[in-house]
Protein backbone atom coordinates (compact mmCIF):
# COMPACT_ATOMS: atom_id res chain seq x y z
CA UNK A 1 0.00 0.00 0.00
CA UNK A 2 2.85 2.45 0.76
CA UNK A 3 4.37 1.66 -2.98
CA UNK A 4 1.27 2.43 -4.34
CA UNK A 5 0.91 5.39 -2.20
CA UNK A 6 3.91 6.77 -3.30
CA UNK A 7 3.49 6.09 -7.41
CA UNK A 8 -0.12 8.26 -7.03
CA UNK A 9 1.72 11.16 -5.63
CA UNK A 10 4.55 10.91 -8.00
CA UNK A 11 2.07 11.15 -10.82
CA UNK A 12 0.12 13.95 -9.23
CA UNK A 13 3.36 15.86 -9.33
CA UNK A 14 3.62 15.26 -13.49
CA UNK A 15 0.15 16.24 -13.98
CA UNK A 16 0.06 19.46 -11.87
CA UNK A 17 1.53 22.95 -13.48
CA UNK A 18 4.15 23.41 -10.44
CA UNK A 19 7.62 23.60 -11.80
CA UNK A 20 10.26 20.78 -11.41
CA UNK A 21 13.90 21.45 -10.22
CA UNK A 22 17.02 19.08 -11.20
CA UNK A 23 18.58 17.71 -8.14
CA UNK A 24 20.64 20.37 -6.46
CA UNK A 25 19.48 23.83 -8.74
CA UNK A 26 18.14 26.23 -5.85
CA UNK A 27 16.16 27.78 -8.39
CA UNK A 28 17.55 31.15 -8.69
CA UNK A 29 16.69 33.38 -11.40
CA UNK A 30 19.24 36.00 -12.63
CA UNK A 31 17.94 39.11 -13.27
CA UNK A 32 18.83 41.34 -16.12
CA UNK A 33 21.19 43.98 -16.26
CA UNK A 34 19.87 47.60 -17.57
CA UNK A 35 21.64 48.93 -20.34
CA UNK A 36 22.21 52.36 -18.45
CA UNK A 37 24.28 50.51 -16.15
CA UNK A 38 26.45 48.82 -18.72
CA UNK A 39 27.15 52.59 -20.62
CA UNK A 40 27.79 54.09 -16.78
CA UNK A 41 30.77 51.48 -16.58
CA UNK A 42 32.38 52.90 -19.93
CA UNK A 43 33.82 56.09 -19.61
CA UNK A 44 33.46 57.07 -23.58
CA UNK A 45 30.64 54.70 -23.85
CA UNK A 46 30.31 54.11 -28.00
CA UNK A 47 27.34 55.60 -30.08
CA UNK A 48 24.98 53.37 -31.74
CA UNK A 49 23.42 54.62 -35.26
CA UNK A 50 21.57 52.49 -37.50
CA UNK A 51 22.11 51.36 -40.95
CA UNK A 52 20.76 53.20 -43.75
CA UNK A 53 17.88 51.51 -45.00
CA UNK A 54 19.78 49.56 -47.95
CA UNK A 55 20.71 46.66 -44.87
CA UNK A 56 19.75 43.28 -45.88
CA UNK A 57 15.98 42.66 -45.18
CA UNK A 58 17.39 39.27 -43.79
CA UNK A 59 18.70 40.64 -40.60
CA UNK A 60 15.19 42.95 -40.22
CA UNK A 61 13.32 39.51 -40.66
CA UNK A 62 14.87 38.00 -37.95
CA UNK A 63 14.86 41.30 -35.48
CA UNK A 64 11.12 42.24 -35.55
CA UNK A 65 11.67 44.85 -38.86
CA UNK A 66 14.04 46.91 -36.55
CA UNK A 67 17.28 48.51 -38.49
CA UNK A 68 20.46 46.51 -38.15
CA UNK A 69 22.80 48.72 -35.60
CA UNK A 70 26.56 48.91 -35.90
CA UNK A 71 28.99 50.42 -33.27
CA UNK A 72 30.57 53.95 -34.11
CA UNK A 73 33.73 54.67 -32.46
CA UNK A 74 34.48 58.51 -32.84
CA UNK A 75 37.41 60.60 -33.07
CA UNK A 76 39.94 61.06 -29.97
CA UNK A 77 40.99 64.94 -29.32
CA UNK A 78 44.12 65.42 -27.06
CA UNK A 79 45.80 68.22 -25.65
CA UNK A 80 49.08 68.77 -26.46
CA UNK A 81 51.64 71.54 -25.82
CA UNK A 82 55.02 72.29 -26.94
CA UNK A 83 58.00 70.72 -25.10
CA UNK A 84 56.13 67.83 -23.74
CA UNK A 85 55.74 63.95 -25.14
CA UNK A 86 52.03 62.62 -25.53
CA UNK A 87 51.43 59.17 -25.47
CA UNK A 88 48.62 58.20 -27.71
CA UNK A 89 47.31 54.71 -28.95
CA UNK A 90 47.07 53.41 -32.17
CA UNK A 91 46.12 50.38 -34.30
CA UNK A 92 48.46 48.00 -35.37
CA UNK A 93 48.54 46.73 -39.33
CA UNK A 94 46.18 49.92 -40.16
CA UNK A 95 46.36 53.38 -41.43
CA UNK A 96 45.86 55.42 -38.34
CA UNK A 97 44.88 59.59 -39.12
CA UNK A 98 46.68 62.14 -37.15
CA UNK A 99 44.66 65.53 -37.63
CA UNK A 100 47.57 68.44 -36.56
CA UNK A 101 46.67 72.39 -36.04
CA UNK A 102 49.69 72.71 -38.77
CA UNK A 103 48.77 74.17 -42.25
CA UNK A 104 51.78 72.32 -43.63
CA UNK A 105 53.10 69.91 -41.11
CA UNK A 106 56.43 68.36 -41.51
CA UNK A 107 57.52 64.77 -39.77
CA UNK A 108 60.67 63.72 -38.08
CA UNK A 109 61.01 60.07 -36.92
CA UNK A 110 63.80 57.43 -37.47
CA UNK A 111 61.28 54.40 -36.60
CA UNK A 112 60.79 52.17 -39.37
CA UNK A 113 56.74 52.89 -39.32
CA UNK A 114 55.37 54.63 -42.71
CA UNK A 115 54.17 58.12 -42.30
CA UNK A 116 52.64 60.38 -44.93
CA UNK A 117 51.22 64.00 -45.11
CA UNK A 118 47.91 64.68 -46.76
CA UNK A 119 46.91 68.38 -45.94
CA UNK A 120 47.33 68.93 -42.25
CA UNK A 121 46.81 65.44 -41.92
CA UNK A 122 49.40 62.68 -40.87
CA UNK A 123 48.90 59.00 -42.00
CA UNK A 124 51.03 56.77 -39.51
CA UNK A 125 50.98 52.98 -40.12
CA UNK A 126 53.35 50.37 -37.98
CA UNK A 127 52.81 46.31 -38.46
CA UNK A 128 54.83 45.33 -34.76
CA UNK A 129 53.93 46.62 -31.42
CA UNK A 130 57.27 48.83 -31.35
CA UNK A 131 56.53 52.15 -30.09
CA UNK A 132 57.04 54.88 -32.50
CA UNK A 133 58.73 58.59 -32.01
CA UNK A 134 57.50 61.17 -34.13
CA UNK A 135 58.08 65.14 -33.70
CA UNK A 136 55.73 67.23 -35.90
CA UNK A 137 56.46 70.30 -37.10
CA UNK A 138 55.32 73.62 -39.25
CA UNK A 139 56.84 72.98 -42.96
CA UNK A 140 59.41 75.94 -43.10
CA UNK A 141 59.17 77.42 -38.99
CA UNK A 142 60.83 74.24 -36.20
CA UNK A 143 60.06 76.71 -33.62
CA UNK A 144 56.87 75.21 -32.44
CA UNK A 145 56.97 71.43 -32.30
CA UNK A 146 54.78 68.27 -31.03
CA UNK A 147 56.01 65.66 -29.66
CA UNK A 148 54.41 62.26 -30.10
CA UNK A 149 54.98 58.57 -28.53
CA UNK A 150 52.81 56.28 -30.40
CA UNK A 151 51.89 52.89 -28.87
CA UNK A 152 50.88 50.40 -31.31
CA UNK A 153 47.37 48.41 -29.81
CA UNK A 154 45.62 45.45 -31.90
CA UNK A 155 42.67 47.84 -31.85
CA UNK A 156 40.24 49.26 -34.98
CA UNK A 157 42.01 52.21 -36.80
CA UNK A 158 41.99 55.66 -35.14
CA UNK A 159 41.42 59.29 -35.77
CA UNK A 160 43.48 61.62 -32.91
CA UNK A 161 42.90 65.17 -33.35
CA UNK A 162 45.84 67.21 -31.65
CA UNK A 163 44.59 70.44 -30.09
CA UNK A 164 47.56 73.06 -29.33
CA UNK A 165 47.52 74.49 -26.05
CA UNK A 166 50.84 76.81 -24.46
CA UNK A 167 52.25 78.29 -27.27
CA UNK A 168 51.02 79.53 -30.65
CA UNK A 169 51.58 78.51 -34.21
CA UNK A 170 53.99 80.52 -36.44
CA UNK A 171 53.50 79.83 -39.94
CA UNK A 172 55.68 81.53 -41.90
CA UNK A 173 54.72 84.17 -44.09
CA UNK A 174 54.35 83.45 -47.92
CA UNK A 175 57.28 85.20 -49.88
CA UNK A 176 55.65 86.71 -52.86
CA UNK A 177 58.12 87.99 -55.21
CA UNK A 178 57.27 90.08 -57.99
CA UNK A 179 57.17 88.51 -61.29
CA UNK A 180 60.30 88.55 -63.02
CA UNK A 181 59.99 90.85 -66.43
CA UNK A 182 60.69 88.63 -69.55
CA UNK A 183 63.80 89.30 -71.69
CA UNK A 184 64.25 88.97 -75.13
CA UNK A 185 67.55 87.06 -74.76
CA UNK A 186 66.00 84.69 -72.31
CA UNK A 187 65.27 81.14 -73.11
CA UNK A 188 61.49 81.06 -71.75
CA UNK A 189 60.73 84.32 -73.75
CA UNK A 190 58.89 82.60 -76.30
CA UNK A 191 57.52 80.30 -74.36
CA UNK A 192 56.49 82.96 -72.07
CA UNK A 193 54.71 84.74 -74.91
CA UNK A 194 52.76 81.34 -76.10
CA UNK A 195 51.22 80.55 -72.37
CA UNK A 196 49.15 84.21 -72.35
CA UNK A 197 48.64 84.04 -76.11
CA UNK A 198 47.32 80.52 -75.49
CA UNK A 199 45.42 81.71 -71.89
CA UNK A 200 43.90 84.70 -74.04
CA UNK A 201 42.46 82.31 -76.74
CA UNK A 202 40.67 79.91 -73.92
CA UNK A 203 39.34 83.45 -72.43
CA UNK A 204 41.42 83.55 -69.28
CA UNK A 205 43.73 85.69 -67.65
CA UNK A 206 47.27 84.66 -68.11
CA UNK A 207 49.29 84.03 -64.76
CA UNK A 208 50.99 87.15 -63.88
CA UNK A 209 48.69 89.53 -65.67
CA UNK A 210 46.28 91.55 -64.56
CA UNK A 211 42.90 92.73 -66.95
CA UNK A 212 41.74 96.61 -67.46
CA UNK A 213 40.17 98.39 -70.17
CA UNK A 214 41.71 99.77 -72.78
CA UNK A 215 42.80 103.59 -72.98
CA UNK A 216 42.08 106.25 -75.71
CA UNK A 217 45.77 106.07 -76.51
CA UNK A 218 45.91 102.12 -76.47
CA UNK A 219 44.78 101.37 -79.98
CA UNK A 220 45.74 98.33 -82.02
CA UNK A 221 46.16 99.46 -85.80
CA UNK A 222 45.98 97.04 -89.03
CA UNK A 223 46.77 98.43 -91.93
CA UNK A 224 44.95 96.85 -94.44
CA UNK A 225 41.89 98.29 -96.70
CA UNK A 226 38.36 96.91 -95.23
CA UNK A 227 39.51 95.95 -91.80
CA UNK A 228 37.94 97.74 -88.93
CA UNK A 229 39.56 96.92 -85.59
CA UNK A 230 38.36 97.85 -82.46
CA UNK A 231 40.35 97.84 -79.01
CA UNK A 232 39.04 96.74 -75.73
CA UNK A 233 41.36 94.91 -73.32
CA UNK A 234 44.73 95.91 -72.09
CA UNK A 235 46.61 92.84 -69.91
CA UNK A 236 49.68 93.97 -68.14
CA UNK A 237 52.39 91.64 -65.92
CA UNK A 238 55.67 90.36 -66.48
CA UNK A 239 57.48 93.45 -68.28
CA UNK A 240 54.92 93.05 -71.01
CA UNK A 241 51.56 94.84 -71.89
CA UNK A 242 48.83 93.01 -74.43
CA UNK A 243 46.41 94.91 -75.75
CA UNK A 244 43.05 92.28 -77.17
CA UNK A 245 41.31 93.82 -79.77
CA UNK A 246 38.61 92.92 -82.34
CA UNK A 247 38.99 92.76 -85.99
CA UNK A 248 36.18 92.90 -88.62
CA UNK A 249 36.46 92.75 -92.31
CA UNK A 250 34.06 95.75 -93.23
CA UNK A 251 34.78 95.01 -97.12
CA UNK A 252 32.87 92.75 -100.00
CA UNK A 253 35.69 90.75 -100.20
CA UNK A 254 37.69 88.08 -98.27
CA UNK A 255 40.52 89.12 -95.80
CA UNK A 256 43.86 87.86 -94.83
CA UNK A 257 44.74 89.27 -91.51
CA UNK A 258 48.19 89.97 -91.86
CA UNK A 259 49.92 90.08 -88.25
CA UNK A 260 53.06 92.16 -89.56
CA UNK A 261 51.37 94.90 -90.63
CA UNK A 262 49.41 94.96 -87.23
CA UNK A 263 51.14 97.73 -84.68
CA UNK A 264 50.68 100.14 -81.79
CA UNK A 265 51.91 103.44 -80.10
CA UNK A 266 55.29 104.52 -81.41
CA UNK A 267 56.74 104.36 -77.73
CA UNK A 268 56.49 100.83 -77.71
CA UNK A 269 58.11 97.36 -79.38
CA UNK A 270 55.67 94.69 -80.76
CA UNK A 271 56.88 91.56 -79.39
CA UNK A 272 54.13 89.10 -80.97
CA UNK A 273 51.19 89.32 -83.16
CA UNK A 274 48.71 86.69 -83.39
CA UNK A 275 44.79 86.43 -84.51
CA UNK A 276 42.03 84.10 -82.97
CA UNK A 277 40.20 82.15 -83.71
CA UNK A 278 41.00 82.71 -87.20
CA UNK A 279 42.95 84.85 -89.58
CA UNK A 280 40.79 84.71 -93.23
CA UNK A 281 38.06 86.76 -92.61
CA UNK A 282 34.87 86.65 -95.22
CA UNK A 283 33.00 89.87 -95.29
CA UNK A 284 31.18 90.65 -91.99
CA UNK A 285 33.61 87.74 -90.33
CA UNK A 286 35.27 88.97 -86.85
CA UNK A 287 38.07 87.38 -84.82
CA UNK A 288 40.81 88.57 -82.01
CA UNK A 289 43.98 89.58 -82.25
CA UNK A 290 46.14 90.13 -79.42
CA UNK A 291 49.62 92.41 -79.70
CA UNK A 292 52.42 91.77 -76.84
CA UNK A 293 54.38 95.05 -76.38
CA UNK A 294 57.10 95.59 -74.75
CA UNK A 295 58.73 99.43 -73.64
CA UNK A 296 61.57 100.52 -76.00
CA UNK A 297 65.28 99.91 -74.59
CA UNK A 298 66.72 103.57 -74.48
CA UNK A 299 70.11 104.28 -76.45
CA UNK A 300 73.13 103.00 -73.88
CA UNK A 301 75.65 105.47 -73.77
CA UNK A 302 79.16 104.84 -73.79
CA UNK A 303 81.53 105.78 -70.90
CA UNK A 304 85.14 105.45 -72.20
CA UNK A 305 87.68 105.97 -70.31
CA UNK A 306 90.83 107.07 -70.91
CA UNK A 307 94.22 105.50 -71.01
CA UNK A 308 97.25 105.58 -68.90
CA UNK A 309 99.10 104.79 -71.75
CA UNK A 310 97.76 106.92 -73.95
CA UNK A 311 96.06 106.57 -77.19
CA UNK A 312 96.84 102.85 -78.75
CA UNK A 313 94.16 102.36 -80.68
Amino acid sequence: MTRNLICALGLGALMSNAPLYAAGDPGIALPPVPREVLLAANEAPARIRHVSAASSENDRSEKGGTPAATLSLGPKTIRVAPGTTAIVEVAIDHLNRIVTPFSAPQVRTVSPATTQVDGNAVYVATANEDPVSLFITEKGDTATAISLTLAPRHIPPREVRLVLTGGVVRSPAPSVKPPRAMARNDQPYVEQLATAFRALARNRVPPGFRLRKAGRKERVACRQPGLSVTTAQVLEGRGLRILAARARNKGKHPIVLDEHRCGADAGTVVAAVAAWPKSRLAPGDQTEVYLALRPREPARERDDRPSLLGDRR
